[in-house]
C-alpha cells in the first residue's frame, strides 16, 4: 500500500519495493545504519504514535540534523547518491507549479532532473522523504519493533539536546 505525506509544500507518494529489492536493501541498511538507529529515532519529536506510523509525526529538526550527520559518516558522496536513487525509485512528487501540478518520478532516466526540480532550495526535505520510504517498505520497524522498545524510544524521541557545560564552552573559546 502506498504511503503519502506532504513535506515542505510538496506531496510525496511512495509505493513499496518489490519483495526481492526490499530484502536485498534491508541488510545493507542495517549494516550501514544500525549503530545510529537510536539517534535516528530521536527525530520523532513527539515519540511514536500508538499506530506505529511515522506518517503524521512531527520531526525534531535539530535531532534529524544530528542523526543525518551520523548516518552520512557511513557513506561516501557517491554511495549516498546511489542510496537515494535506490530508495526513491518508487517515489512520486506532486509539485505545485504556477497553476498546475507537476508529477515527477525518480526513475534512472528522470532522477537527476526530478531531484533538481523537487529539492533545489530545500535539500533538507530529502531526509523526511527517506523516512517515508523506509516506513512504506519496512513498516514492522516503525510499528512492531519500535513499539516493543516502547518507553526507551519515547525517552530518546522526547529528550532535549544536552546543553553545553560551562567548562566545554570555556574550552571551545580557548580561555
Amino acid at each position: 500500500m502506498a504511503k503519502e505525506k506532504e513535506i515542505d509544500g510538496i506531496r510525496f507518494s511512495v509505493a513499496p519495493f518489490q519483495a526481492i529489492e526490499a530484502l536485498k536493501l534491508k541488510p545493507f541498511l542495517v549494516k550501514k545504519f544500525g549503530p545510529s538507529i537510536g539517534q535516528a529515532l530521536g527525530v520523532l519529536k513527539d515519540g511514536l504514535p500508538e499506530s506505529g506510523s511515522i506518517n503524521d509525526v512531527h520531526l525534531d529538526g535539530a535531532a534529524l540534523s544530528q542523526a543525518v550527520e551520523k548516518l552520512m559518516e557511513q557513506l561516501s558522496e557517491d554511495d549516498f547518491i546511489s542510496l537515494i536513487k535506490r530508495l526513491f525509485r518508487n517515489v512520486t512528487a506532486f509539485v505545485p507549479k504556477e497553476e498546475k501540478l507537476l508529477e515527477l518520478t525518480f526513475t534512472d532516466a528522470t532522477f537527476e532532473n526530478s531531484m533538481n526540480l523537487v529539492f533545489s532550495g530545500r535539500l533538507f526535505s530529502v531526509y523526511p522523504v527517506m523516512l517515508l520510504v523506509l516506513e512504506a517498505n519496512y513498516p514492522d520497524f516503525f510499528g512492531k519493533t519500535a513499539q516493543a522498545i516502547g518507553s526507551r524510544i519515547k525517552k530518546i524521541a522526547t529528550s532535549e539536546p544536552a546543553k553545553p557545560s560551562a567548562q566545554s564552552a570555556t574550552i571551545k573559546s580557548g580561555t
